[in-house]
């Protein structure tokens, strides 16, 4: 969010937003208004919210998304109030204090005015602070917002700075649906004969939200295959079938995986692991992760955009335990997988030796975690509303590495792209 504090020049920022917003549409209503001759009423304080964002229409300030709680990814809070039957010569003061009492920002006493015998019936005014990319992320906790008249408090308003985001719950907006975009989602928790992928089919359900909610994928261009669902053949059939015949040259395409993978014991290629699939025989019946994402690129989308949560160590995904005895980390490392064309990029949770974790006290795995994480808001470095993949892969590495870290192991997730720039792919509008 934006705070107006740092310098003299937010100084003059502040004074020339009460100008703009309160002191011109004063003069000019007033003119048009009331007469000289008619004594003003009382001043009456009416409506004062904090809200994230605000809407300026006819002269008058109304917020949008009113709430008392705001997170550290937020980029603005607004605090807005209206005042009724204003003349006279005043002064006007937000004071925004930090948890620990401190002011953190004041705008100081900013003269206001209307022209002698006149009043203006109802006006608006605001301030705002910056939240994202700025210092008031050092400081979660419950503040308080003191909105003074003539140095007199005219309105309190509290609210919890909170410096974590809760993935399961949806934002108060969610994206507009794209008919042009689809999703593929497989979470594959449960095998026959193999240790459990913890939170994996947990993940999927919520990966499958997050396409319709905060990626814009209509629900009904969903793909979703979870547990005994999602074998070889039917993924290969949705891949290399269905999507072809439903996908053009201007879709987006969305797919993501949740899953054991495996090394070829011949080849050492990398394979994920459907549910029929059979560890000893893992070369015929496991999906190749390079023809996999051929595969996905031949259905010829404007874009592609896949998120592999597994790991091709030999050791089970968000687990410790062997897949095969004997079984080797993959020869053919998942970094070094040549993407077929610059319409395809790949996230993977971990290089090929490494193991892809599970993150137990969020219950999710640990990539998908700061995976869905950063589609929230937090990966927007730049604080331009919009996520990119090279932000996106920027903060999902450098969280999984430090939580990886913590936890005593060491994780690296891995973004699989050509030459072209990953900045240049859009993933993802930040949503309030």
């Amino acid at each position: 969010m934006a705070v107006i504090r740092r310098t003299r020049q937010h100084q003059i920022c502040s004074f020339i937003l009460f100008s703009l917003i309160f002191l011109i549409p004063v003069i000019i209503t007033s003119c048009g208004g009331s007469s000289k001759n008619i004594k003003a009423p009382p001043i009456e304080i009416g409506e004062n919210a904090l809200s994230r964002e605000i809407q300026d229409y006819e002269d008058n300030i109304y917020p949008i998304d009113k709430t008392d709680a705001f997170y550290t990814h937020d980029k603005e809070i607004y605090s807005s109030i209206r005042l009724r039957n204003f003349s006279g010569k005043h002064t006007l003061r937000w004071d925004w204090i930090k948890p620990d009492g401190k002011v953190y920002y004041s705008t100081g006493n900013t003269p206001m005015k209307t022209s002698e015998g006149f009043y203006k019936h109802e006006t608006s005014l605001f301030h705002k602070i910056s939240i994202l990319g700025d210092r008031a992320v050092d400081h979660p906790g419950r503040w308080t917002v003191k909105i003074y008249l003539d140095d007199n408090v005219i309105a309190r308003n509290r609210f919890e700075l909170i410096d974590e985001i809760d993935i399961g719950t949806m934002p108060y907006f969610a994206q507009k649906p794209d008919p042009s975009k689809w999703g593929l989602v497989i979470g594959i928790e449960n095998y026959s004969n193999l240790p459990t992928v913890q939170y994996a089919e947990k993940d999927a359900l919520l990966v499958k939200a997050y396409f319709e909610k905060i990626l814009g994928v209509p629900e009904e261009n969903i793909i979703q295959m979870y547990d005994k669902d999602a074998t070889k053949g039917k993924i290969e059939g949705f891949l290399k079938s269905y999507l072809p015949l439903n996908l053009d040259a201007d879709s987006t395409l969305y797919v993501y995986f949740a899953g054991h993978g495996l090394p070829g014991l011949k080849t050492g290629e990398a394979y994920l692991v459907t549910n029929d699939g059979d560890p000893r025989f893992i070369e015929h019946t496991g999906y190749n992760l390079n023809r996999f994402y051929k595969d996905i690129d031949a259905i010829h989308a404007k874009q592609s955009f896949v998120f592999i949560d597994s790991c091709f160590s030999g050791v089970s995904t968000r687990g410790k335990e062997m897949l095969l005895a004997g079984a080797r980390p993959a020869l053919i490392k998942v970094e070094d997988i040549d993407m077929p064309s610059d319409r395809l990029i790949a996230l993977s949770a971990s290089k090929g030796e490494q193991i892809s974790n599970a993150y137990p006290d969020k219950e999710h795995g640990l990539f998908t975690y700061f995976l869905l994480l950063g589609l929230r808001g937090p990966a927007d470095r730049n604080a331009d509303d919009k996520i990119d993949m090279d932000e996106l892969y920027a903060y999902v590495k450098q969280n999984v590495v430090k939580t990886s870290n913590r936890q005593g192991v060491t994780q690296t997730p891995v973004a699989l792209y050509t030459s072209t720039s990953m900045a240049s792919h859009h993933i993802a509008d930040v949503l309030k």
